[in-house]
């Protein structure tokens, strides 16, 4: 596999990532936002809460890797 094709791989790999990540934080956000019983147990909710920032954190992270890639590949910021 050349370098450019190895780049376009894990471009596509980082963008499903992202994609999924994404889905999992507004899954449990949306979880948290919309209990049917009651605000439950705080250090649940917190847990839920971290969750969702360190899914958060793991996207800006891997955002900033494909904006690597895509310089990289010559495409700018897309």
């Amino acid at each position: 596999m050349s370098g450019e094709h190895a780049m376009e791989w894990e471009l596509q790999q980082v963008d499903s990532m992202i994609a999924e990540l994404r889905s999992q934080a507004q899954q449990i956000r949306d979880e948290v936002g919309n209990r049917e019983d009651g605000p439950g147990d705080p250090g649940d909710t917190s847990l839920l809460i971290s969750s969702a920032e360190e899914q958060e954190a793991l996207i800006a992270v891997l955002e900033d890797r494909r904006g690597k890639l895509r310089e990289r590949l010559g495409r700018g910021a897309e």
